[in-house]
């Protein structure tokens, strides 16, 4: 594992932890100054930390012995393994007791995840369920039949994912009925054997049945013509007379115990099923449809379920169903009415007839869907086809858009300005200059009338204000920012002002010009 240049044969060793290593290849160089010698091996986890050394010597030369030395780093997955907490006895946990198990590692580098899984399936602490995982230590507390299973560790480092052994954990319970339904009713001919089974469930598995009969409360007889096996046992049962139906029942035993609650078999003459009932539709659509309905008695025997689809007078499809009345039918026209009816059959017959279901599919989604059928129909012999509709839409286009025609022609025809609105100031034109010289120069005068509106300014010629021949009206014959009396708004420019001379008001007051009273 390392080279050394030497002038002279060498002696070579290879240790490892004290412990010489044989199995070295040694080579020399063509000069014969070197000489290498090279080891191969294959390290385990148990490797770990220990030491490597290669001497190397030269016999001629006292003294002359070198060595080179390496811990050993080896990484490695976890090694796991998984053993129950202490005190435990794997073939004696009962329903009840807490159990707990314990996940070993070995790693390097160390772990960074430890998952517990049962059966597969991870495993998350529930304190309500009585499951408590603390990294390293699963605890089960009060546990039950359900809890049996298989258990393993799993474990996850920078080089990989291993996981322990599974460790089947069986917790031991007596029996019990092995179908979800405790108590079934059975149909039987008179004369005819009846096959009954009784199939219980039981850690560790029961070995032991007994059956009875009863056809009055209070009085039962024990049967003896059954077979058992591992977990279940078999009886054929015959009704004679009226009083051979009644009621079965069946217990199972193991070394745990006996049965607590029976497995119970009502027996009633065989007949004819009951029909389906509380039938309802599901996913409509505009092409298909899904129709459930609940199961009717079966009249003591095994029955199917058979579905017709009818569309007016002719029948369409025609389904059947072993398992329950649960049908899809698909492949059906978009608005079109349909009638559907399920029965029952076994084998005494037909259930009486169940109510027809009416049901109706959607629209089709867009366009509309070609139909099928090559025959004409009732539109296409009646000549009207989509053309009435486009016609008619094409009448409320017209109605509505002279309708907002005549509104905007009446609105531009009778429009009238507001009197709010601003007017926008335009210079006048030459042509719009007065043109009546009797029209009195305007008067202008430091003085504002607007500012002072009381002062009442003087005319050139008083005459002219007392001119009751001029017109009752002037023309403004300049933009004037001057506001109109009666509505505080300002006058348009060329606009003709009603204004009596001999009756205008202030406009800031509202009130005449006042008179002055000539002393007597």
């Amino acid at each position: 594992m390392k080279a050394f240049h030497l002038a002279e044969p060498l002696v070579k060793t290879n240790s490892f932890d004290g412990v010489s290593l044989e199995g070295g290849i040694v080579t020399v160089s063509a000069d014969g100054n070197t000489t290498t010698s090279t080891l191969s091996f294959t390290p385990t986890a148990a490797d770990h930390g220990l030491i490597l050394t290669c001497k190397a010597s030269n016999q001629r030369i006292p003294f002359s012995e070198q060595q080179r030395t390496w811990m050993l780093k080896v990484l490695y997955p976890p090694k796991v393994t998984l053993t129950l907490g202490h005190g435990l006895d794997a073939n004696d946990i009962k329903e009840g007791a807490d159990v707990y198990f314990e996940c070993h590692l070995i790693a390097n580098p160390w772990v960074h995840r430890v998952w517990w899984l049962r059966d597969g399936e991870k495993l998350l602490s529930n304190s309500t369920a009585g499951v408590i995982v603390s990294n390293q230590t699963l605890v089960l507390q009060g546990v039950s039949r359900a809890s049996s299973g298989r258990y393993c560790c799993e474990a996850t480092n920078k080089e990989g994912t291993s996981k322990s052994p599974p460790f089947h954990l069986r917790v031991k319970f007596e029996p019990v009925c092995g179908d979800s339904i405790i108590r079934r009713v059975l149909g039987a001919a008179k004369d005819e054997p009846l096959r009954v089974e009784c199939k219980v469930d039981a850690e560790p598995v029961a070995t032991t049945f007994r059956w009875s009969f009863n056809s009055t409360p209070g009085i039962s007889r024990e049967l003896s013509e059954f077979t058992s096996d591992a977990g279940l046992s078999t009886l054929t049962y015959v009704p004679r007379v009226a009083a051979d139906y009644g009621t079965l029942q069946c217990w199972g035993s193991n070394n745990i115990g006996s049965q607590l609650v029976p497995c119970t078999y009502h027996i009633v003459p065989a007949g004819k099923p009951d029909p389906p009932h509380s039938c309802m539709t599901v996913n409509i659509t505009h092409h298909s449809v899904l129709v459930t309905c609940k199961k009717g008695f079966d009249g003591g025997l095994r029955q199917k379920f058979v579905l017709v689809l009818n569309s007016g007078e002719a029948t369409i499809a025609n389904m059947s169903s072993a398992s329950s009345p649960e049908f899809y039918i698909p492949n059906l026209e978009p608005s079109q009415e349909y009638a559907v009816t399920i029965y029952s059959i076994n084998g005494k017959g037909l259930s009486k007839n169940a109510q027809p279901v009416v049901i109706r599919t959607l629209p089709a989604p867009g366009l509309k869907e070609q139909r099928r059928s090559t025959e004409p129909t009732d539109t296409t012999k009646g000549g009207t086809g989509p053309w009435l509709y486009i016609l008619l839409a094409a009448g409320s286009t017209l109605i509505v858009a002279g309708a907002v025609g005549a509104i905007i022609f009446a609105v531009r025809r009778f429009r009238v300005d507001s009197p709010v609105r601003n007017p926008r100031v335009r210079s006048p034109k030459l042509e719009e200059s007065p043109l009546t010289p009797r029209v009195p120069p305007l008067y202008t005068d430091t003085i504002s009338d607007d500012n002072n509106p009381d002062l009442i300014p003087d005319a050139p010629n008083n005459e002219t204000l007392l001119d009751t021949s001029m017109a009752p009206y002037t023309i403004t014959a300049r933009p004037s920012s001057k506001r109109n009396c009666a509505t505080q708004m300002p006058v348009k420019p060329y606009h003709v002002t009603w204004a009596p001379i001999l009756q205008s008001r202030n406009c800031a007051t509202q009130t005449p010009p006042p008179h002055k009273e000539s002393s007597v």
